[in-house]
């Protein structure tokens, strides 16, 4: 292996492999693109990388600037990893809060601020007590990191990781490109949970490319479906006078009908099966492996012989040590 000019480098070209304790009562193939490998430990390497890129050469990142967003997960972690080393400063906004200690103590390290930003009585009173999907809760932050971009438009980049297209190549050029590569361009299913929607759009985008009668199978958690609550978080978005919603990835997704069928899992299955894939495999993956791994041993016993099944485990364990959740 030669020498990496820097670690950037080392994102991607993930192995792809064949679970077999887990998958032994399947006869097709399920495999599983080892996303928790990347530098920073998720898939959001990818993506943060091709954002800043994107946005360095269109002129809008310069040298030393600051890079923001409002993420409580692996992005704001995969962002701040990607600003470090290439010597920007990262700022995080999210609910206050809403970010565990752990990942609190990740965005530290890589030398990110934190900007916590209060909900606001009326929100709080309308989000008590409900389960929510994260895309609500950061709607205020959304609207803080908007702020800092328009008050220092020189110095400051929101990277708008759910509306950014770049997002969505990362994931069609990359990860979808490698899936084809690696299993030569025999894929009958895939399933991927949806976050942002860009994974699941983006590889869609290539296997399609390739083998337009694909089936994608959509993965989210049973308290806090994101398609289900598109709706409410553009009300919440009118409500609270936030702009740019247009071009967000999900609508996209959507609208032009990519997934075949979504499935929501439990906290209770999703847990299961990442502790069966850590114990039986050896996979140290997090929560949404385990939910996109359940979903896809169910598939993989539908499909003919001589099909197989691809899936995604896209962060790591250590993630969740502070609370065993499936959160996309």
């Amino acid at each position: 292996m030669k020498i990496m000019n820097s670690i950037l480098e080392a994102i991607g070209n993930t192995p792809l492999v064949r679970l077999n304790r887990v998958a032994r009562d399947v006869s097709s193939p399920v495999l599983v693109k080892c996303e928790y490998l990347n530098p920073s430990g998720s898939i959001k390497d990818r993506i943060a990388l091709r954002m800043i890129e994107g946005a360095q050469k269109a002129g809008k990142v310069k040298a030393g600037g600051r890079v923001v967003d409002s993420s409580t997960g692996n992005t704001a972690i995969a962002l701040s990893f990607v600003s470090a080393v290439k010597g920007l400063r990262a700022e995080m906004c999210m609910p206050k809060g809403w970010v565990s200690q752990d990942r609190r103590m990740i965005l530290e390290s890589y030398g990110a601020g934190i900007i916590e930003v209060e909900a606001g009585e009326e929100i709080e009173r309308e989000l008590r007590g409900k389960a929510v999907h994260g895309g609500v809760v950061e709607i205020l932050p959304r609207r803080k990191a908007l702020e800092m971009e328009a008050a220092d438009p020189e110095g400051t980049w929101y990277a708008r990781q759910a509306m950014n297209p770049d997002n969505i190549a990362a994931h069609r050029e990359g990860t979808g490109r490698e899936i084809l590569e690696q299993t030569d361009g025999r894929v009958d299913a895939f399933i991927g949970a949806i976050g942002t929607g860009g994974t699941l759009l983006g590889v869609a985008e290539a296997l399609k490319a390739a083998n337009p009668g694909v089936k994608i199978y959509g993965v989210e958690p049973v308290t806090s479906s994101l398609f289900k609550v598109a709706p409410e978080i553009k009300h919440y978005m009118k409500k609270y006078s936030i702009p740019g919603v247009e071009g967000w990835i999900v609508e996209e997704i959507q609208r032009r009908g990519v997934v075949d069928e979504l499935f929501l899992v439990s906290d209770e299955d999703a847990v299961g099966m990442a502790d069966r894939l850590c114990r039986e495999e050896g996979l140290f993956c997090g929560m949404s492996g385990g939910a996109n791994v359940f979903i896809a041993l169910k598939i993989a016993a539908l499909l003919k012989k001589g099909e197989q099944v691809v899936t995604i485990l896209p962060d790591n364990r250590y993630r969740y040590f502070a609370s065993k959740h499936f959160t996309t």
